[in-house]
């Protein structure tokens, strides 16, 4: 892996391109969502990323009525879940060198990391590191979203691309199970 890549102009590309499509994906959400509700849903996305708040949290004060202001429609709780969760992948996934520029950086941490990669490399491609990660981002608990993911993921040497389709898939399945749930679809499961 190439560690003492700097700000080259793809970096730069790969770094503003979530970014522009976090900023467009917002713009869309504000031509469809009734009027007034675009406050309560970027501060609610916002407070996402704030411990201790999750998709178990944030999902249910985005779909009911609450000092926010009145529920959000569904499409939009799971749309927002999903696409901060990719940006982030994506962010951590494909500036990785900047982390690992600091891990290389630490002798004791250094020779953990190389370690740990060789050890994860007998395994990577087979499912066993995929399939853990991939249920591990689909637990709906605290820390295990595409953040903790991604640095996991890209810790243990999984591809910058299948990190974020893990990250995808599992805040996917995570997202819609929750909002069925909190929407009464799946109340049958009781």
């Amino acid at each position: 892996m190439a560690v003492e890549r700097g700000l080259d102009v793809r970096t730069v590309f790969l770094l503003s391109l979530p970014f522009a499509g976090l900023a467009f994906y917002f713009f869309f959400v504000s031509l469809f969502l009734p009027p007034g509700l675009l406050g309560k849903y970027g501060s609610l996305l916002a407070i996402y990323f704030l411990p201790p708040a999750g998709k178990e949290s944030v999902i249910p004060l985005m779909l009911s009525a609450n000092s926010f202001g009145p529920p959000l429609p569904a499409w939009a709780a799971v749309t927002g879940i999903i696409a901060m969760d990719v940006v982030c992948s994506v962010i951590i996934s494909y500036c990785w060198w900047f982390p690992e520029l600091l891990i290389k950086g630490v002798p004791f941490l250094d020779k953990g990391y190389g370690l740990l990669q060789r050890k994860a490399s007998k395994y990577r491609g087979k499912g066993i590191v995929e399939l853990p990660l991939l249920l591990f981002m689909v637990i709906p608990f605290q820390g295990t979203g595409g953040i903790s993911t991604s640095i996991i993921a890209r810790t243990v040497g999984v591809g910058p691309g299948k990190t974020v389709l893990i990250c995808f898939l599992g805040s996917m399945i995570t997202t819609v199970v929750w909002t069925m749930w909190w929407t009464g679809i799946l109340s049958f499961l009781g």
